[in-house]
């Protein structure tokens, strides 16, 4: 029992608990990248930074931390070994300490690129679940009242809207520290809810519906995409022309989503020179009111695939897509085949949520070793325009794989509007004229 003894033991009096199917899968990817980048490598690590040109309470800051911690069990997850497989724990408390890092430099831009690189570091910087919590904040001080938050974690305890979830609630109780604490469920509830679901028919109908949808994919050869100058590898922003993508989506009776990952889809297919290709969609998966704002990983990813042929009319793989992403979001509850997934998708940026905080924040984007292998493409609406930001690993997905697939892109979306009978020959042909 002394071992017990600073773990948290639930009503039943259980104090280990068997990981979720999507953490699981987060796991083996993070081994997987370590085994081929080396074990120092934080391949399974997010990040984000939050720039701060305002006095900061350093103890205040810390303390309101302190209580996010306190009341989320999923920032005091342990990860156990059990042999070939993993359980988990959840430590009774974590005491934290908020670090303070220094920038270098002699003007402002040589400051800023230092807490960039300080922070990057410590995001890409393998994190030692066994042991401690798998979530780093810490501050880089770039000047007097002028910081930069950082807050990473490894994507097995975390998904994209947590990351929302947990800035919010920080800097809400920094500012207002008597604020009540939101009601949600735990993280373990929401994990056992999953498990339970997976064991019932409806969830053995789901993962059955999975695994035969990725049945005998082959990876793709992203090596293609290497031709050409590096690029930086993040925060490549384009825009292309709302209206074009609008109409087509009132056309077909769908939405602007569905065009985009048809053009995307194309795109990828066209360059990388395979028919067949998945995208991962990202569903922030939120629905329940139970668990609206629990920090957890939650959010689902869809392996949305496509084979395609020569002679295939682009209107008619509209539809198509249009029917397997039905499909998709009908058995959102179990994707999980994220080792097939080397180009993502996430159309706008959605946080479970949100509260704008009362201060000025800026993003400041932290590179990190996540997008090795994969490829991100972020849609944003706007009233006239569609903004794209591409990441990826410059040293694969360089210059000209960005401007290539942009262009492929809005070369469906044109040829769509002009010809829908237009076939995936023609519109080759259509694309490399106008190049």
């Amino acid at each position: 029992m002394e071992g017990q003894q600073k773990y948290y033991v639930d009503e039943n009096g259980q104090w280990e608990f068997p990981l979720g199917l999507r953490q699981l899968a987060m796991v083996q990817m993070d081994l997987n990248g370590r085994n081929k980048y080396g074990q120092d490598s934080g391949v399974g690590n997010v990040g984000n930074g939050l720039r701060m040109r305002f006095p900061i309470d350093r103890q205040r800051l810390e303390q309101s931390i302190q209580r996010v911690v306190d009341e989320n069990d999923a920032l005091r997850l342990i990860l156990v070994q059990k042999g070939d497989t993993y359980t988990q724990r959840v430590l009774a408390h974590y005491q934290f300490q908020l670090q303070v890092y220094e920038a270098q430099g002699d003007t402002e831009q040589e400051r800023l690129q230092s807490a960039v690189a300080i922070a990057s570091k410590q995001v890409n910087t393998v994190i030692d679940w066994f042991n401690q919590p798998s979530f780093r904040i810490f501050l880089v001080q770039l000047a007097e009242n002028d910081y930069l938050f950082v807050w990473l974690a490894h994507h097995w305890i975390g998904d994209g809207s947590t990351t929302g979830l947990i800035m919010d609630q920080v800097f809400r109780y920094y500012e207002h520290p008597d604020a009540p604490k939101p009601e949600t469920d735990t993280y373990l509830h929401f994990l056992r809810d999953e498990t339970a679901f997976f064991q019932s028919d409806k969830g053995k109908k789901q993962l059955a519906y999975w695994k035969q949808e990725v049945e005998g994919y082959q990876m793709l050869d992203i090596t293609k995409a290497a031709v050409g100058a590096p690029a930086s590898g993040y925060d490549h922003m384009y825009q292309i022309d709302r209206s074009g993508v609008e109409q087509l989506a009132q056309r077909y009776h769908t939405s602007m989503f569905n065009v985009i990952l048809l053009a995307y889809h194309l795109g990828v297919a066209y360059l990388l020179d395979n028919p067949d290709t998945i995208i991962g969609v990202t569903s922030a998966n939120r629905t329940s009111k139970r668990y609206f704002r629990t920090m957890g990983y939650i959010a689902h990813s869809l392996q949305h695939r496509m084979r395609i042929r020569e002679e295939d009319k682009l209107a008619d793989l509209l539809e198509a897509s249009k029917d397997t992403f039905s499909k998709n979001m009908a058995n959102l509850a179990a994707g999980h085949y994220y080792d097939r997934t080397q180009f993502c998708l996430t159309y706008q940026n959605f946080v479970a949520g949100a509260e704008t905080s009362e201060k000025q924040l800026e993003k400041v984007p932290i590179p990190t070793k996540r997008s090795v292998e994969q490829f991100f493409l972020l849609v944003f609406e706007g009233a006239d325009k569609l903004a794209l930001a591409m990441v990826g690993n410059g040293l694969i997905y360089t210059e000209h794989f960005l401007e290539s697939l942009k262009g492929y892109m809005e070369s469906v979306v044109a040829l769509l509007s002009q010809q829908p009978d237009a076939t995936l020959a023609q519109l080759r042909a259509y694309y490399e004229k106008n190049q």
